[in-house]
């Protein structure tokens, strides 16, 4: 079969037509998974730091809170939005944890852990994360968690692990705790962007203690 001279240049257009929307195709596949990468990495970026300002109520902020004198600051529930909350609390459903050194549990005992005005916890998620991340480093765990560099040297380190934290009260910390110094930050959040509530002393028999090998 012969193909006229018009109708071998409209084949070859039609090739060429396809060959581009191919390669465009794939291109744009490419700069969509790019994007995607990027805007996941934004977002968790914002849920640290930017989300964070827009947590407050309309009229409220963080410089607000801070600078209210410790025994006056007002309950989160006031200058936070619901959703914030909801939403930071969620996130302790599987647990909570915190770290201490064995020689202060040996101290005061392990009857009750805790103060009676809240217990500092972060969620059992970032706890894993921050160890992980630590690879049995002690200097990264005290720089992640604004402990003093040196402070828990020496020492044995223990885990500690509250499954359901949520009947312990578990709560936004408000700034009024004894626990709470000059590195406080309104909102539950720790100053390298970990999550942190508060919850009642915690019972014998509610919780598990592991001892974490740093050095």
């Amino acid at each position: 079969m012969f193909l006229s001279s018009k109708m071998r240049l409209f084949l070859i257009s039609l090739l060429l037509f396809n060959a581009s929307i191919s390669a465009n195709a794939t291109t744009k596949t490419v700069l969509v998974s790019e994007y995607f990468n990027l805007s996941e990495s934004h977002f968790f970026q914002n849920d640290t730091t930017d989300f964070l300002v827009k947590a407050f109520k309309k009229g409220h902020s963080k410089d607000e809170i801070v600078s209210i004198p410790k025994g006056s600051r007002p309950n989160p529930s006031n200058y936070l939005k619901w959703r914030y909350r909801h939403r930071h609390q969620r996130n302790f459903r599987r647990g909570a944890s915190f770290l201490t050194q064995k020689h202060i549990l040996d101290k005061y005992g392990r009857t009750m852990l805790g103060r009676q005005d809240g217990l500092f916890v972060m969620c059992k998620k970032e706890m894993n994360d921050l160890l992980q991340k630590a690879n049995g480093q002690l200097s990264y765990v005290e720089t992640e968690l604004g402990i003093p560099a040196g402070m828990w040297k020496n020492s044995e380190i223990i885990r500690i692990d509250i499954r359901r934290p949520k009947k312990l009260k578990l709560r936004l910390p408000s700034g009024n705790e004894t626990g709470a110094n000059e590195l406080w930050i309104p909102g539950g959040k720790l100053p390298n962007g970990y999550m942190e509530s508060v919850i009642n002393p915690v019972p014998e028999g509610k919780y598990t203690e592991t001892t974490i090998i740093l050095k």
